[in-house]
């Protein structure tokens, strides 16, 4: 059982932070992740960069 309490405090240069709007989109994060928003970082996944294989002959 949790009975800790945590306030946070943190300016934002930009934008906002969003709230979840029901519990299907509340998320859990690890600690690291937790450091990575409070130094600015982004969590989410970045879409991947597919992978080019170099040509096989100069033309």
């Amino acid at each position: 059982m949790n009975t800790g309490f945590l306030l946070l405090y943190k300016r934002l240069e930009q934008g906002k932070f969003v709230w979840p709007r029901n519990e299907s989109e509340v998320q859990a994060i690890t600690s690291q992740q937790f450091r990575w928003l409070m130094e600015g970082l982004t969590i989410t996944p970045k879409k991947t960069v597919q992978e080019v294989a170099p040509p096989t002959h100069m033309a």
